[in-house]
């Protein structure tokens, strides 16, 4: 046990101190990682989890914690963003800027790295009367305003900056629901998309995040109302679109609605950016949805020339009545698909994988690993008039039907048509993607994000 313990600031840590006590507030966490050891004095699954620590508005230092993963796992799930801490008996190390380590931790204003060891060193909360002051530095940008460049700038200048890091400050413009991704080695991913504008271009410029604190902070972002000053993003090559862009990665450091009066007018220079994301793929969430249209207003809008690209497409709220719900499967038309777990490709009925060569499970390099999907097709009506061939889909279509694919499966006809009368002729809350055809695809897309009984929204 230890008898005594010594209060430390971040900027007086020494290698040879002991007993050191030192608080902060975590502004940033890592995703908890795990592996194999075979060491004879701790043989099993180790895990490891990193921090950041800030206790003023310059000092700031990384934080190492080794363990058993039962131990780190409690710890991660404990302590998130915004808590304020108490890291005893920490071991202090020189941090190593030699430039191999630089990219896999935020830049720290220490020149030490405080490790702790399952066992021989403790975090606590810590809950005393300054306790808010600490809090307060989630707010404080990392670096100076003044080190932030223009989004226009980096656009215009991409290739000079290749694999050098940029600070931001802009506002977000859209959020995307989390997305549950499978890796091509078969592990199970979240994920988030996000977009933001600065007020210097027209352009918005989109990101993922990948670390699970983030993902969970960013479910409260608002468009056109929360900003971000992100310092240390990466500009570099995107292999799967194959072109330059800004990316988040283990230096990036995000501060969530800067207390500085610059963010106002910031807020103000992006009223006119339109809320949805320019990737068709990336679907915002449905509680963000805040323009209500009728099919009228919708058919008029997609008569209209796209202002960028060469697809209208925006997302609204519907109210109308559904009308018909395909329940049952008819010749080319399932109501269940077959889909991949790994690419995401549709499964033929008479195949037994993907069949796509670039996917493990599709060229036979490992066991085919599919899952079941909803695919109904939707009619709606309004006052107005009629959309036909609405899309549900996924977790969407479960969760407007109250029922998951397993359930449904196990499903005679007649419980299936009772299941569709529960939303046949009913007044709906539709939250919809309009997605406009194009040269190569003529057809208009309607995918519904979201679709409640208008009484069940009220309700809430």
């Amino acid at each position: 046990m230890m008898t005594s313990v010594y209060y430390q600031k971040i900027n007086s840590l020494q290698v040879n101190i002991q007993n050191s006590l030192v608080v902060g507030v975590i502004i940033t966490s890592f995703n908890v990682k795990t592996f194999e050891t075979n060491s004879k004095f701790r043989p099993g699954v180790r895990a490891v989890w990193s921090f950041t620590l800030r206790d003023s508005e310059y000092d700031t230092i990384n934080v190492t914690v080794w363990g058993s993963e039962n131990y780190i796992s409690k710890l991660n799930e404990s302590f998130s963003i915004g808590c304020v801490v108490e890291v005893i008996n920490a071991k202090i190390q020189d941090y190593p800027h030699d430039g191999k380590n630089e990219k896999f931790m935020p830049t720290t204003s220490s020149v030490h790295h405080l490790v702790i060891n399952e066992g021989s060193a403790l975090i606590q909360t810590h809950d005393s009367p300054d306790k808010k002051m600490y809090e307060t530095l989630l707010h404080a940008p990392m670096k100076d305003l003044a080190t932030a460049r223009s989004l226009s700038d980096v656009l215009k200048n991409m290739e000079s900056l290749r694999e050098q890091y940029v600070d931001i400050f802009a506002a977000v413009t859209f959020v995307s629901d989390s997305r549950n991704i499978m890796t091509r080695d078969g592990r199970a991913l979240v994920c988030r998309d996000f977009e933001v504008n600065d007020g210097t271009t027209s352009e918005t410029i989109g990101f993922k995040l990948w670390e699970k604190e983030w993902i969970r902070r960013s479910a409260n972002w608002e468009p056109k109302s929360s900003v971000l000053f992100m310092s240390d993003l990466l500009v570099t090559t995107d292999k799967f679109k194959k072109k330059m862009t800004l990316m988040i990665v283990r230096k990036t450091i995000i501060t969530e609605n800067p207390d500085v009066p610059e963010a106002d007018k910031l807020r103000k220079s992006i009223t006119e950016i339109d809320s949805i994301s320019h990737d068709p793929f990336v679907l915002p969430k449905p509680e963000n949805i805040k323009t209500v249209m009728t099919i009228k207003e919708i058919s008029e809008r997609l008569n209209q020339k796209p202002t960028t690209g060469d697809r209208v497409q925006f997302v609204t709220i519907l109210y109308a009545a559904v009308t018909e719900i395909n329940m049952e499967n008819t010749p080319g038309r399932d109501i269940l698909l077959t889909r991949c777990a790994l690419c995401k490709r549709t499964i033929d009925n008479n195949q037994d994988s993907c069949m796509n060569l670039e996917c493990p499970c599709g060229n036979g390099r490992r066991e085919p690993t599919n899952i079941h999907t909803f695919y109904l097709k939707i009619n709606l009506k309004d006052e107005t008039g009629y959309l036909i061939g609405c899309r549900l889909t996924g977790a969407p279509a479960e969760q407007a039907l109250a029922c998951s694919v397993d359930e449904f499966k196990a499903m005679t006809q007649a419980q299936r048509e009772e299941l569709k009368w529960r939303l046949i002729l009913e007044n709906c809350d539709v939250r919809i993607q309009v997605l406009g055809p194009t040269p190569t695809f003529p057809r208009v897309l309607y995918n519904i994000l979201s679709l409640e009984r208008v009484r069940e929204v009220r309700d809430q």
